[in-house]
């Protein structure tokens, strides 16, 4: 059964035989958390808004793990043409079509 049929049910993963692998299959659903996240940031603000880290990060609740998945995913963007930037000390990104990043994301230490 897959999880996208809206939790009619438990997926048969939710099994306790599997309980081992609950922290790999967190981190993929948070992950498609932040691509979905990041997916409506980008259609509906501008350029120079940036995305937060930090608030994604509640969900999370381990930045270094937040800004690991970041990563992964700015490859992913990268493909489809956009530029990414982080700012703010990691904690924000930009996600851009120009060359240049946005005026206001400074660069990070």
């Amino acid at each position: 059964m897959s999880i996208c049929n809206k939790m009619k049910e438990f997926p048969s993963n939710l099994s306790v035989n599997f309980k081992d692998k609950f922290p790999e299959y967190n981190r993929n659903r948070m992950k498609c958390y932040l691509r979905r996240d990041l997916y409506e940031h980008v259609i509906s603000h501008k350029e120079s808004e940036y995305f937060s880290i930090d608030s994604f990060n509640e969900r999370v609740g381990n930045l270094e793990e937040s800004k690991e998945m970041l990563q992964e995913i700015i490859l992913e963007l990268k493909v489809l043409g956009w530029n990414c930037k982080t700012s703010f000390g990691g904690t924000g990104i930009f996600i851009y079509s120009s060359e240049n990043p946005p005026d206001n994301c400074y660069e990070d230490d």
